[in-house]
């Protein structure tokens, strides 16, 4: 299919995979595809097929190895393990005796049979309401894909000839990231693929722009065609205006990748309004890598660490050991500043093996977060175990995902309890005094922020996911996406009675969804009360700025104003003018 060649902007709309802006030109990193032929061979000829088919898969293996390695380098030992359930697709011994016996029986070549195996194994995954298995499907494909590389050629490494260019393609793999950010590939784009797969997983580390999803990408998109990569709100503009590009390269400047030099500046800057009220930055982080210790040299603590990634780089709950030494790991980096380790939020629609429910029509509203981790307690009380062991530089907090009841509350702390004194038994130094705290992002869990605050340590506001549950907009659905709007009323009244209910009760309260890194918004949360912001690192030099400019009194009359004001348009617009007056081009600067 030919591209539809336009010289008007466009913007095309997909799914945040990897934040950040990358801009340039594009190319096609796949367009020329492979042509797979149906050919009779003699008998005399099938052993000789099938020893091709043999080689061509060793042949795959040795690439993958190959950028195992490579990803080990750059990505952690962790994140590279997904390259180990890529090769077991490679040398899955049943697959090929499948393939290996349909040639033998009817004397077909190798390239067509195994494609015919692969087809068939691929449409029912693909055809799947389930994401996981969606996204399992794709992983199949790209490692495919270095079979037939050997056994009828096509496509090229394109990436390494691309460089500084952005890439588009149906879908990538894992490995192509990986090789992505060796070349130089500032940002991706695909048809295909979700925001939870192996690929996202690997983009994020290694912090390349990204949106998957967009339906007609390549066809919307020409070779050569320059391109706007909006990883934070899934977007590819295509062909941009001038106004367009020069928005988004502010912005891209404002997302370069945080330095040592930047981070140690704004180190320096008192954490504190005009007016002296106290006011603390953190970091969300998901994945171990080499930007903690700079993060940690420069007394940054963390708001948010996500422990999926543990899960989902090898689609299996880790050992109490293994989780032990990396929590210990990060713990230590950031000593003696302040982690908030997040328990597994994972839903069924990510969980493979008995514990998997692939009935659920709606997994957002579902099995996840603190219901999912409460209901394996073997493996949760493991997690937990594991983080009080990594207390013992008394630098960690542990927080509960996903809670809409006291109930949940209850429940975890008597595990806690009873893995507390499991170690005193066993001699294990932990932190006794441990704090523990929850996310407010279902309504319930905000309405009921007061009685919920008697019961923790401290409360984090997730934005993203209380704004899709009560707008009842799903954040991952392009056609109601006009709806997700953060300065929605209902939003910012269930986030001014979680802080409320924090200051009445004398416990932090934070926020880490993303609305706590939105210039706009950072006044409004300053004069809500909020006193502990958690941002993603590149951001942080901007919002500690722009907070060391406020004043704390005049904020509180600006949120005030707008509390009382009834739509999100009006709210918006009313912040966008208090900002171009009090903000202006703070925290835009180098």
């Amino acid at each position: 299919m030919k591209p539809d060649i336009k010289t008007k902007e466009l913007s095309l709309k997909g799914l945040v995979a990897s934040p950040g802006i990358a801009i340039g030109k594009c190319f096609s990193h796949h367009a020329d595809g492979y042509t797979i032929n149906r050919i009779e061979i003699p008998k005399t000829q099938v052993e000789a097929e099938i020893a091709r088919l043999k080689h061509a898969l060793e042949l795959a293996v040795s690439d993958l190895e190959q950028i195992r390695g490579e990803a080990d380098r750059t990505v952690g030992p962790q994140l590279s393990k997904i390259f180990e359930a890529q090769l077991l697709i490679l040398e899955d011994a049943e697959f090929f005796r499948q393939v290996a016996d349909d040639i033998a029986r009817q004397h077909l070549n190798a390239e067509y049979v195994y494609h015919r195996h692969l087809q068939q194994t691929l449409k029912s995954l693909r055809n799947s309401r389930d994401s996981y298995l969606r996204d399992m499907a794709h992983d199949i494909n790209a490692t495919a894909a270095k079979v037939f590389s050997h056994l009828v050629g096509g496509r090229s490494n394109k990436l390494v000839d691309n460089k500084h260019r952005i890439a588009l393609a149906e879908d990538f793999s894992p490995g192509e990231v990986v090789l992505m950010n060796k070349y130089h590939i500032p940002g991706f784009a695909t048809q295909l693929g979700g925001p939870t797969s192996h690929m996202v997983l690997i983009a994020k580390s290694l912090a390349i722009p990204g949106v998957v999803g967009v339906g007609n990408l390549l066809r919307k998109c020409p070779d050569d065609a320059m391109v706007i990569i909006d990883g934070d709100n899934g977007l590819v503009i295509v062909n941009p205006t001038t106004k367009t590009l020069a928005h988004y390269r502010e912005e891209h400047r404002r997302h370069r990748g945080v330095t040592s030099r930047q981070l140690k500046s704004i180190a320096r800057l008192p954490s504190t309004t005009t007016d002296g009220r106290g006011i603390a930055v953190m970091v969300n982080l998901e994945i171990p890598s080499d930007l903690d210790q700079t993060l940690a040299a420069c007394k940054i603590g963390v708001g948010l660490y996500r422990t999926e990634f543990f899960y989902l780089s090898t689609m299996a709950f880790p050992s109490e050991e293994e989780q032990t030494k990396q929590y210990h790991d990060i713990a230590r980096t950031f000593f003696p500043n302040q982690v908030v380790m997040r328990t597994f939020d994972l839903g069924s629609d990510k969980i493979v093996g008995d514990l998997r429910n692939t009935d659920e029509v709606n997994p957002a509203l579902g099995w996840r977060g603190i219901r999912l981790d409460l209901d394996i307690p073997d493996i949760f009380k493991a997690q937990l175990r594991a983080l009080l062991k990594a207390s013992e530089f008394r630098n960690v907090r542990i927080m509960l995902p996903m809670v809409s009841a006291m109930s949940e509350v209850n429940r975890t702390k008597k595990l806690i309890h009873a893995a507390m004194v499991e170690l005193q038994s066993e001699g294990v130094v932990f932190d006794e005094d441990i704090e523990i705290g929850i996310m407010i992002e279902v309504p319930s869990a905000a309405i009921m922020a007061h009685e919920l605050a008697k019961h923790v340590d401290f409360l984090s506001i997730g934005t993203n996911d209380l704004i899709q549950y009560t707008l009842a907009v799903d954040r991952g659905n392009k056609r109601v996406t006009s709806l997700y709007r953060q300065f929605h009323p209902a939003v910012l009244r269930l986030i001014k009675m979680t802080i409320e209910a924090g200051a009445a009760n004398e416990i932090d309260v934070s926020m880490c969804g993303e609305m706590a890194g939105n210039r706009l918004a950072l006044p409004l949360l300053v004069g809500m009360g909020l006193t502990t912001f958690s941002v993603a690192p590149t951001r942080v030099p901007e919002v500690k700025k722009i907070i060391a400019s406020l004043s704390y009194e005049e904020c509180r009359q600006l949120a005030e104003k707008v509390m009382t004001i009834p739509t999100a348009d009006r709210v918006e617009a009313a912040l966008q003018e208090w900002c171009a007056t009090h903000v202006g081009q703070i925290g835009m600067e180098d």
